[in-house]
């Protein structure tokens, strides 16, 4: 049932209570089961906060180009093509980075990849979230984990070379619920403008990543570093 306003929850509350009535007043069953409410609501919260792309995930290949050593370390984020799924952790971050690091003890291609970004401004709240980049299928083809509540997304480098990168995440829940992102990142801060668009009409044109023609959100780097 989709709660959708203060009545729905009512009538829901209502037919819970008849059903148990024998057992206890309404007003006893309430309090007793008050933790329930709020779970149903943080559950419908977080329901309304996805989105339901077009489709299933794309299985782009990773790079032909690409390797552990050249994509490991700093990139900062130049912009992105997101679902509101995962735009709602990162819908207030400016000054991002990923930070990629193989894991030493792997042997079947481990790493890390540190997002890390400031809230609403330069000098805002330091925020960071590990992602666990695993079940290597190819070399630039993982699962990342980032929390333990939020299934793993299938995560690919699509494009990589000395200054840039492209890497598309996505995930299907129940296999109702898509969630993608287009990360364009780079080795510097700043980027070439026309550059970073030949990159995303790779992504989007030659590659179809965009189901949902969704538009490109630049994000900011003036004044991080």
């Amino acid at each position: 049932m989709f709660i959708s306003d203060k009545s729905d929850l009512v009538t829901f509350e209502c037919r819970l209570h008849f059903k148990h009535s024998n057992l206890l007043d309404q007003k006893d069953y309430y309090r007793q089961n008050k933790n329930m409410y709020s779970f149903i609501l943080q559950t419908v919260v977080c329901i309304s906060v996805l989105h339901t792309a077009q489709g299933a995930c794309k299985a782009p290949p990773p790079s032909a180009n690409f390797t552990m050593k050249g994509y490991s370390g700093m990139w900062y984020e130049v912009g992105k093509v997101q679902t509101a799924g995962g735009a709602y952790f990162e819908k207030d971050c400016v000054c991002t980075t990923i930070d990629v690091q193989p894991i030493a003890a792997s042997t079947t291609g481990d790493a890390t990849a540190v997002n890390s970004c400031r809230k609403l401004s330069p000098t805002g709240q330091f925020l960071n979230a590990t992602g666990s980049l695993t079940e290597q299928v190819t070399p630039g083809k993982w699962k990342e984990g980032l929390f333990v509540f939020v299934p793993k997304v299938d995560y690919t480098v699509i494009y990589l070379d000395d200054e840039f990168a492209i890497e598309y995440d996505c995930s299907t829940f129940l296999g109702l619920l898509t969630n993608y992102c287009i990360h364009i990142m780079a080795r510097h801060p700043t980027a070439n403008q026309t550059r970073v668009q030949q990159l995303l009409t790779f992504a989007e044109g030659q590659l179809g990543l965009n189901t949902d023609n969704l538009p490109f959100q630049p994000t900011k780097q003036d004044g991080c570093w």
